[in-house]
């Protein structure tokens, strides 16, 4: 995992680019939904809620204009939103934006895809902090039998899901 400053490092370098790319391509070109979203991410994991929510607010505004409101790029978007809408305690906006985005991951991609595992497997966390351990361990099951099949057992993430299975007993 990388350092606070390596990230703080990071953000600077895409916020530099961004700009850059705002000046070139005008503050509404879709290329920039992709930066805006790594951006949105490293707030995330700098602690920056407000930062990460607002960018990614915006990414998924432009990638949606772009794709469309059922397109996977969308869904990632919300994915990531709702992380956040979970680290900061809204836990039923956290699972609206989870269920979105599975549902548009599965219509797209199909019922076996990672991005419906990695769907899956967040909304098992925010079910689970809303104390419906029977629909999480329902939720985990199903990412857990996309990363076996797909990544295989011994992946870090297969690994990761595993051990959020296992704690639900």
């Amino acid at each position: 995992m990388a350092s606070k400053s390596d990230l703080r490092a990071q953000r600077d370098e895409l916020e530099r680019i961004i700009e850059e790319r705002q000046r070139l391509l005008g503050p509404d070109h879709p290329d920039l939904a992709f930066d805006l979203r790594d951006l949105g991410r490293l707030s995330h994991e700098l602690g920056e809620m407000m930062d990460a929510q607002s960018q990614l607010q915006r990414a998924l505004a432009m990638h949606t204009q772009t794709f469309g409101a059922e397109h996977p790029e969308t869904a990632t978007d919300i994915n990531h939103l709702g992380l956040v809408l979970h680290d900061i305690g809204d836990l039923d906006a956290a699972c609206q934006a989870f269920e979105r985005a599975l549902a548009i991951d599965e219509a797209a991609l199909g019922r076996d895809h990672p991005n419906v595992a990695r769907d899956a497997n967040n909304l098992a966390g925010v079910l689970r902090d809303l104390g419906d351990c029977f629909s999480a361990r329902e939720a985990l099951d199903w990412a857990l039998s996309i990363y076996m099949a797909r990544l295989g057992p011994d992946h870090p993430t297969t690994k990761s899901v595993a051990r959020n299975r296992a704690g639900l007993g």
